[in-house]
């Protein structure tokens, strides 16, 4: 109880000051989002955007020098997602590592009769159990001009929410309980659908990496919903009515057709 009330109270300092001018420029050449949320929204997400750069853990990896651009436009990302949900919802974040483009991860695989084998893979994005978050500051950028449809960000961070109840299994935490079912059924025949698609080498408008498995489906379907809502409550309305309850905003409105 005393560690939320001191918490509480540092939060309530720190939101007391002004926010800086640049930082506000900043945040708005790095959401397109920001220009659309009415103003309270707006208001929350720049509090929520100042509690993400003093509470976590911030690293530059693998000679990245973190500027104020990559902390804010991160943490812009981060915020959109959680601006209304449980305000305790990234309490669990702890880090946030950033590489300068791709990064290398070696893998030991133990195969049957006691083999092993050596891999190395080039990753763009990590979740982790433990709290972390792992990006590339390349990847977050392109996207950001390109706009298409993908988010690293909000992708990652969309793992962090599914991971709320430990595990990653397309169900993050809801307000009420009592629509798991519906939320499983929604989300099932969705994705069964995707992995149908991808498998007969359709077009499909959500990224085919959401057939991986449904952890990445929610993760895939939510950056879709956040950089594409138009296109998702056309192409798949039950999800995206399925998303707009959860994540409780209607992207469809920050856009005109």
């Amino acid at each position: 109880m005393i560690f939320r009330w001191l918490r509480n109270r540092r939060r309530r300092k720190l939101l007391a000051e002004p926010f800086p001018d640049d930082w506000l420029r900043l945040l708005k050449q790095s959401i397109w989002q920001y220009e659309s949320l009415p103003t309270p929204e707006r208001e929350k997400l720049k509090d929520d955007v100042r509690l993400l750069l003093a509470e976590k853990n911030w690293e530059g990896c693998g000679g990245l020098e973190l500027t104020d651009e990559i902390r804010l436009t991160i943490a812009a990302y981060a915020a959109l997602l959680g601006l209304k949900l449980d305000p305790d919802s990234y309490d669990h974040v702890l880090s946030i590592l950033v590489y300068p483009e791709d990064y290398v991860v070696e893998q030991t695989t133990y195969a049957g009769g006691g083999f092993v084998r050596e891999e190395v893979s080039h990753r763009a994005g990590e979740a982790w159990s433990g709290g972390t978050v792992v990006l590339s500051w390349a990847d977050v950028a392109l996207e950001r001009r390109r706009r298409r449809g993908r988010n690293l960000v909000i992708h990652e961070f969309a793992h962090q929410l599914d991971m709320l109840n430990h595990d990653v299994d397309g169900t993050p935490p809801l307000r009420d309980g009592a629509r798991i079912p519906e939320w499983r059924d929604v989300m099932q025949k969705e994705y069964d659908e995707l992995v149908r698609q991808v498998e007969r080498g359709r077009r499909t408008f959500l990224d085919p990496y959401g057939a991986t498995n449904i952890g990445e489906f929610f993760a895939v379907a939510t950056e879709a919903f956040f950089e594409e809502p138009v296109g998702l409550s056309d192409d798949e309305p039950a999800l995206y009515a399925l998303f707009r309850d959860y994540y409780a905003q209607d992207p469809v409105m920050w856009e005109p057709r």
